[in-house]
């Protein structure tokens, strides 16, 4: 299960990473190359995807881990299950669930910076012409 802590606390980055793209989108700071753009796009369409499945998987990560009566048993499967699915808004599941959800704000905001790029590029090359 430290692969799903270790997914989680990478899903948190990837997330906090999405808000700023999307946060300097809606402010009109974020600008970038349709070539760079279009790349990222890909990147976040393969993410969805990939996410689709991580989705797929998370009925495994919840059940209770097998590992006998023990004491120890117990706490690890318990633990476990909070990691997968616990309601403290870091799970695993939380995080899966949010990621899906900014994907395609995070997608809109990059066609928002593309656009923003050309009419500043044109903006410029329009200037040039008058000067």
């Amino acid at each position: 299960m430290t692969e799903a802590v270790g997914a989680a606390a990478g899903l948190a980055a990837t997330d906090s990473a999405m808000q700023g793209i999307i946060s300097a989108a809606n402010s009109g700071q974020f600008q970038i190359t349709p070539e760079a753009g279009d790349e990222l796009i890909r990147t976040f369409e393969e993410l969805a995807e990939q996410l689709r499945n991580m989705w797929r998987d998370m009925a495994d990560l919840k059940r209770k881990t097998p590992l006998g009566d023990s004491p120890a048993g117990t706490a690890i499967s318990e633990f476990n299950q909070q990691v997968a699915a616990g309601g403290d808004g870091r799970s695993y599941e939380e995080m899966l669930r949010q990621i899906r959800e900014r994907v395609p704000l995070v997608i809109e905001s990059i066609r928002r910076g593309i656009q923003l790029y050309q009419e500043v590029d044109e903006g410029n090359a329009n200037f040039g012409v008058q000067v």
